[in-house]
C-alpha cells in the first residue's frame, strides 16, 4: 500500500530520470547546452530552436534575484566541493 506523498516522489523521479536522459542525449549530439550558472544556482538547457534562450534565462535571473538578492551569489567552499562531488564541469 502506498501514500500519496510515494506518488509524488515517484512522479518526481521520473520527470529527473527523463531530463536527465534529454540532458544526455544532447550532449551526445552536440555536446553542447545551455548553462546558466550562478552562485550555486545551475541551469541547463538542451539546444531547441523552439526555445528562446535570452529569455527563459533573463526571467529566470529576474526571478532569482527578487527571491534571494544578493543572497544568490555568494558562494562556501563546502558548496564548491559538493558540485565537484556531483560530476558537474567547469
Amino acid at each position: 500500500m502506498t501514500d500519496l506523498s510515494s506518488k509524488d516522489d515517484l512522479l518526481g523521479d521520473m520527470a529527473g530520470e527523463l531530463m536527465a536522459a534529454k540532458m544526455d542525449a544532447a550532449r551526445k549530439d552536440t555536446q553542447m547546452t545551455h548553462v546558466l550558472r550562478i552562485g550555486t544556482f545551475h541551469m541547463e538547457l538542451v539546444p531547441d530552436e523552439n526555445l528562446d534562450v535570452r529569455e527563459i534565462f533573463n526571467e529566470t535571473l529576474d526571478k532569482l534575484m527578487k527571491e534571494y538578492g544578493k543572497d544568490l551569489l555568494p558562494v562556501s567552499i563546502q558548496q564548491v566541493q559538493t558540485d565537484a562531488k556531483l560530476g558537474h564541469y567547469g
